[in-house]
């Protein structure tokens, strides 16, 4: 089947007429998909499908299609998980909202015990919250989101300036996600581990504040963005954390059982912000990076 991929791939960029299976950039998605319409290009991340509307530039979904392969080129067991689940990548346009996408029209704002909410947004929840349509909320909140139909925005994953997480890369971030899914299905000695690590950094004030620390599937994702040298600075009491070195010595569990699912790989090779200096803020360093509220 990745023969015919690539042929078909081939062909379409080099049609002089229009294919059956080809879109404007590239290829379709395959019938077995069942997407809906709105998804009219796909990329095969070595069965981890990533698809798009018409809007979005085909390079956005190469690279991400690479970014992915190279994240899971170490556990082949993981990939078979999210394989086997459907897991899916969608780009959506810098021109397209999160609920544009047909899966995520239906979605309403969390309620104020979700625990997904960070610190700040639990304090101001009805300033930030609570006064906003669904469609106002999600739209203004997440350009990004993990899980079976994964999320990335255009702009993050070819590292325009008008990203709004210019700096890093969202796409690493919610695919860890994903990652850490698989770990619990394929892999729960080391899952164990990673509960056992974000309990530890809990109670030793680790990440405090900071978005590593509210759920452990946000201290795993926002671990692997710093793995791969691909996150902002974070800044505890002048402690500076800024790539996998760093990591290491600040949070050596984490640091130990990110290296059981990625191996020594330290760079995604079609990441925008590996190793960027977006990643430091322009100006003097702060003492603490994490959100005032």
């Amino acid at each position: 089947m990745a023969g015919k991929a690539v042929a078909l791939a081939v062909a379409c960029s080099i049609a002089a007429l229009p294919l059956a299976g080809c879109t404007a950039g590239g290829q379709a998605p395959p019938a077995h998909l069942g997407l809906d319409p709105f998804y009219v290009r796909y990329r095969d991340a070595g069965g981890i499908a990533v698809v798009s509307s018409a809007r979005v530039e085909s390079e956005a979904l190469a690279k991400a299609s690479r970014m992915i392969d190279d994240m899971l080129a170490h556990r082949p067991d993981l990939r078979a998980v999210l394989s086997q689940r459907g897991y899916r990548v969608a780009i959506m346009a810098e021109s397209e909202a999160i609920t544009d996408l047909p899966e995520n029209a239906h979605w309403t704002k969390p309620a104020k015990d979700d625990p997904r909410l960070t610190r700040c947004e639990r304090k101001h929840y009805e300033e930030r919250i609570g006064r906003l349509s669904d469609r106002e909320y999600w739209n203004a909140r997440a350009r990004g989101i993990g899980g079976r139909f994964t999320v990335a925005a255009e702009e993050d994953v070819l590292g325009r300036p008008t990203s709004r997480y210019y700096g890093e890369t969202i796409l690493v971030h919610e695919f860890a996600h994903n990652v850490l899914d698989a770990i619990q299905a394929a892999d729960p000695a080391l899952y164990g581990q990673i509960e056992q690590a974000y309990a530890a950094a809990l109670d030793e004030g680790l990440w405090k504040d900071e978005y590593a620390s509210t759920t452990v599937q946000e201290y795993w994702a926002e671990g692997t963005q710093f793995w791969f040298n691909s996150n902002r600075l974070a800044v505890f009491d002048g402690r500076r954390i800024l790539n996998h070195a760093d990591l290491a010595a600040y949070d050596p569990r984490l640091a130990a059982a990110l290296a059981q699912a990625y191996g020594k790989r330290h760079r995604l090779a079609a990441d925008p912000f590996y190793r960027h200096p977006a990643r430091v803020p322009p100006g003097p360093i702060p003492e603490n990076t994490a959100e005032v509220c």
